[in-house]
């Protein structure tokens, strides 16, 4: 554990996966720009921010832990240990950024605390739903909107949503942090998927039911075009399912059902030739800010913030569209975006460190 100085205090309690990686990203830009930053994590953070950002990981998960003890260990620590040293170390005045999710109510607790104490309190759900659709978390979340300095968002809709809830929101480019390209990765993807040639479309992340895995093999039956159709991530409750409507449409899918780290998932992704994001829900995606951060031609449902992120949206729940809509991507030509100046911007504008 380690504490400031920092005048922005960034907490990202997971230390792995979309959300944390965009921690790292937001972190490295403001110190880039001359900010003392503290980013607060776990202590088996998946990686961590260059020099120019100190780190504290006061945040423990017992991965290695198995049980039913694990859950109050994790529980007890946040309260005896995490909380109280978040507490001392931010003063007064100074910004508490929370990123991401953790347990609701430990959460609305935190922000009030914190509030209490004299920080400036912005927040970043990332999503501005439930995932879990308890609807006491959605309670708990609009009453934090009546505690917090600012929101920081993704979308012009989630803007819109948090807005009308009597926050302020700021809308950031989505950053994501991504370890140099290693083309001898993005090489041997594209021998892995043997499409000897062909354009190989990519599914990427984890496969549950929300993020309609179906939907994009049943486009790919629909596409005339000769094609390869690739799937990597993890099962998350729906993989069986599409591997039995794979093969009930002669669709040849090359699978890759585990998770893969975060520096092969970056060659992935420049391996493909279109991503496709079919999502029944979502507020935006790393995945589709990774992709076009590395120039990959994307596809996606326009719901949420992906349709400001794709190259291409179209309407959710529909096969055809996204099966025509795939192969107008094909045609077009990949362009990369960086964009750090305009998260810097946002970041600095909802900690009120700038004029808005």
């Amino acid at each position: 554990m380690v504490a400031g100085p920092g005048r922005i205090h960034i907490v990202e309690a997971g230390g792995r996966g979309g959300v944390y990686q965009h921690a790292v990203a937001v972190s490295e830009a403001l110190a880039r720009h001359g900010e003392q930053v503290v980013l607060h994590t776990a202590d088996d953070a998946e990686l961590l921010p260059g020099p120019g950002v100190r780190v504290c990981q006061c945040v423990r998960w017992y991965r290695d832990s198995r049980g039913p003890l694990r859950r109050a260990r994790i529980l007890a620590n946040w309260v005896l240990r995490t909380g109280p040293h978040l507490t001392r170390a931010i003063r007064p005045r100074e910004v508490f950024h929370f990123q991401g999710e953790f347990k609701a109510p430990i959460v609305s607790l935190l922000l009030l605390t914190q509030k209490l104490g004299g920080k400036r309190v912005v927040q970043s759900r990332h999503n501005t739903f439930s995932r879990s659709d308890r609807r006491a978390d959605d309670t708990l979340f609009r009453l934090d909107m009546r505690v917090v300095d600012a929101v920081i968002v993704f979308s012009e809709q989630d803007a819109r949503r948090i807005e009308e809830m009597g926050a302020r929101a700021f809308v950031s480019p989505l950053a994501q942090y991504s370890p140099p390209l290693d083309e001898a990765a993005v090489g041997r993807w594209k021998q892995r998927w043997s499409a000897n040639g062909l354009p190989v479309v990519l599914f990427a992340g984890q496969i549950r039911p929300d993020k309609r895995l179906d939907l994009a093999i049943e486009a790919s039956a629909l596409i005339e075009r000769e094609h390869r159709l690739a799937v990597v991530g993890e099962d998350k409750g729906d993989l069986e399912r599409c591997r039995a409507l794979a093969a009930a449409l002669g669709v040849p899918i090359s699978w890759t059902t585990e998770y893969v780290p975060l520096a092969d998932f970056v060659a992935i992704l420049a391996a493909a030739d279109v991503i496709v994001c079919p999502y029944e829900r979502a507020s935006q995606s790393g995945i589709l800010a990774l992709a076009r951060k590395v120039g990959a031609r994307t596809v996606a449902s326009d719901v949420g913030g992906l349709g400001e992120l794709a190259t291409i949206a179209v309407p959710p729940g529909e096969a055809r569209p996204l099966a025509a809509a795939i192969e107008q991507a094909l045609t077009m030509a990949p362009v990369a975006d960086d964009m750090e100046a305009g998260v810097v911007e946002a970041h600095l504008r909802a900690y009120g460190l700038v004029p808005t």
